[in-house]
């Protein structure tokens, strides 16, 4: 089966990080790292095998670039397929309210 490669772009890091920092001051920060690994695991073990059995998402005809997403828990992962490599480009939480 072929894999792809899974690239986090800046932006989607950042959301992450924004995350990441509010669990810090809610959870704490060892629960809010253990939050951060199991994401970004989830994210790329479902992206590097299948990525093209996620739907388009509905920002997709605003773009010239095909857009699909993923949902993970309460997080919505924005994400585009290259050849061989997948690019993360946003993960949103159910209270994001996107650019």
């Amino acid at each position: 089966m072929k894999r792809y490669a899974v690239v986090f772009e800046v932006s989607a890091q950042a959301d992450v990080r924004g995350s990441y920092d509010w669990g810090c001051r809610v959870w704490g920060k060892k629960e809010a790292q253990r939050w951060v690994r199991q994401l970004r695991t989830a994210i790329s073990k479902q992206l590097s095998l299948v990525p093209k059995g996620f739907p388009l998402a509905p920002e997709d005809d605003e773009f010239s670039e095909e857009i699909r997403q993923m949902i993970v828990g309460r997080y919505r992962v924005l994400f585009t397929i290259r050849k061989h490599k997948v690019h993360v480009l946003h993960i949103r939480g159910a209270y994001s309210r996107g650019d």
